[in-house]
């Protein structure tokens, strides 16, 4: 299968050293330094896995790597590794790479990256997710692969078998993949956590572990939560109360050391994804009559902060 990735940070460069095994995979990134460095040396994942014996570091040679998407031309999957902010204008770009039969696929963290790429792509084309998997970037073409598990995909308008073949193609390379019939439960699951976690820790500066070892920290993360699980109800979800919060208690713990991409933004004076985060719990809540205070207070304190560095 020929795969292409519309930005090679950190997770996707994590993915396509996976995929290179089985499948041909080009590389688009508008960053010119990471192509550069990606035609010189390959993809270098530095593996720094709990539990796993064999780190020794990885190195991938996509087939293709360009800044020009008409150097590639079309692919079969495009999967798609963008910020939310920059992601329309990214497909937009992509678009060379993309024909009628050509899958997209987000696993981003929070809920409009679809509706983003909706704006270019016909929603049948649209397979969407979320990972477990977990790396922080070092340098151009030189991340730290810092954690793994499931992948979990599913569509709201494309066929299912279509988001079956994409699977199979990521589980020949070793992957674990799950293909869910409401896909909307498995992000809201994984979006539940970082309402919990990410927007905390980027206003505090803290760890991930912060959020459930601190007293006062760990009600406003239930307060957070249970907001947030009454609006993904609303929607169509059916998750458990005291399950959806002992899963976030238990990433917290988990990833107790891991700093989190939103304090990672902070800290390098970017934008955030707190309007994908908690700023969708708070869209939603009110397309559906919901408070949720606590989840708009979060938002509007994060974005008060990013302003001090942006201007805006």
């Amino acid at each position: 299968m020929r795969i292409g990735f519309v930005g090679c940070g950190a997770i996707g460069s994590c993915y396509a050293s996976y995929l290179v095994n089985k499948h041909e995979v080009c590389v688009l990134d508008t960053y010119a330094p990471v192509i550069e460095a990606i035609k010189a040396n390959g993809i270098y994942v530095e593996k720094c896995l709990p539990g796993v014996a064999d780190q020794k570091p990885v190195i991938a040679h996509p087939a293709m790597a360009a800044t020009d998407p008409k150097q590639i031309g079309v692919v079969d999957l495009l999967v798609v590794f963008v910020h939310y902010q920059y992601l329309e204008s990214a497909v937009r770009n992509a678009l060379p790479m993309i024909d009628e039969h050509t899958m997209v696929l987000c696993l981003q963290n929070g809920l409009g990256n679809y509706d983003e790429i909706a704006k270019v792509v016909p929603e049948e084309q649209i397979i969407i997710g979320n990972t477990a998997f977990g790396a922080t970037p070092v340098a151009p073409g030189h991340v730290k692969h810092t954690g793994v598990g499931v992948t979990n995909m599913g569509s709201l308008k494309a066929p299912m078998a279509k988001v079956e073949q994409m699977a199979e193609a990521f589980r020949a390379c070793g992957l674990e993949v799950t293909v869910h019939e409401n896909v909307m439960n498995a992000i809201w699951h994984k979006l539940l956590a970082n309402v919990a976690i990410n927007g905390m820790s980027a206003l505090l500066e803290t760890k991930n572990g912060f959020v459930e070892a601190n007293q006062y920290a760990h009600e406003v993360a239930r307060i957070l939560v249970e907001e947030g699980l009454t609006v993904a109800n609303a929607c169509g979800c059916t998750l458990d109360h005291d399950e959806e919060l002992e899963h976030v208690y238990d990433v917290s713990r988990s990833t107790d050391e891991t700093i989190s991409s939103m304090v990672q933004d902070v800290t390098h004076h970017r934008e955030t994804e707190i309007r994908i985060i908690n700023g969708a719990v708070v869209r939603l809540g009110k397309e559906h009559g919901i408070p949720t205070p606590c989840n708009e207070l979060l938002l509007d304190l994060v974005l008060a902060k990013q302003s001090i560095y942006l201007g805006r």
